[in-house]
């Protein structure tokens, strides 16, 4: 079940076009999405997230059967099992398809690239919709509260004040501010103006309101929103740190652990489900739509 921050995206060894258009729209759309480029890691990706949506590009790294066996030995873990799956191809045989559809759990259903690639787009957007990826967040946001390379510089009182970022968006930013502004009156939509957002190698010159004061135990922290006049390059910029600081953080969380080294290719689920029945060819549309039971839903 989805939680109120939605699901992590996972495309494990996407395409070139699928990483440069639809990986990058989702981003802009703000949504949480990982590329895994090595079907290795992935285990190890889903184990530590579970209830994840994992688009998987199965023309590439594995045979078919192996990815068919791939895609059965998630179901026989009790944490994987709730990852929702889908296959994308555009060369896979339709009685591999029919297998896949018809045999393996796969919730997600099959994504082919036959009707081009703004189709791949809908029918990935259905699924993402369909099991609620995005939950209740609007916006998707970096913790940097361990990153040194990100700050907001200020001016004020004829002094440039660092202000450390401990979280940021595409709409704003938390940051803990210095000892020597704590005792200055700043409340709700004070405006600071000309600040100089530092993110790594990045400056971006932004204008920003405070939304709130929060004290803890050891410090005072402004929660900042962009102002409406924001340009959309500035919040590009903002929202492509964020992806980069998440994706490092993801892979650290991996980093260590053994790797996959499973030969699905010795595995027998496709041998096995090979030598059932002939299966009757499914419509011609390639999309199966696992979503028949959403009222409403038209796919």
């Amino acid at each position: 079940m989805a939680s109120c921050f939605g699901r992590k995206i996972f495309f494990l060894n996407p395409t070139y076009s699928v990483k440069k258009d639809i990986v990058s729209d989702l981003e802009k759309n703000e949504y949480e999405v990982y590329v895994i480029e090595n079907y290795r890691d992935a285990k190890n990706l889903l184990m530590k997230n579970p209830d994840s949506i994992l688009f998987i590009n199965a023309d590439a790294q594995l045979s078919v059967g192996a990815w068919y066996n791939f895609v059965r030995t998630l179901e026989r873990d009790e944490t994987l099992a709730t990852t929702i799956t889908a296959i994308m191809t555009e060369r896979m045989k339709q009685s591999d398809k029919d297998l896949f559809v018809k045999t393996a759990h796969l919730r997600g259903g099959i994504i082919d690239f036959d009707d081009g690639l703004s189709s791949v787009a809908k029918k990935i957007n259905e699924v993402l919709l369909a099991f609620d990826a995005k939950g209740r967040r609007q916006y998707v946001r970096a913790n940097l509260v361990y990153d040194r390379d990100a700050s907001l510089f200020w001016n004020h009182g004829s002094k440039m004040h660092q202000l450390k970022l401990l979280d940021i968006s595409s709409v704003g930013m938390a940051v803990k501010i210095p000892k020597v502004l704590e005792n200055q009156i700043i409340v709700k939509n004070f405006l600071l103006n000309g600040g100089t957002l530092r993110l790594g190698t990045r400056q971006l010159v932004v204008d920003t309101v405070v939304y709130a004061v929060k004290q803890s135990t050891d410090c005072t922290i402004w929660v900042l929103l962009l102002m409406p006049g924001t340009s959309p390059t500035v919040k590009d910029e903002i929202r492509h740190y964020v992806t980069k600081t998440m994706h490092e953080t993801l892979l650290l969380s991996i980093n260590g652990d053994r790797k996959d080294e499973s030969d699905y290719n010795l595995l027998n689920y496709y041998n096995l489900a090979t030598k059932q029945k002939p299966m009757t060819t499914a419509s011609k549309s390639t999309f199966v739509s696992p979503f028949s039971h959403i009222p409403g839903f038209n796919g």
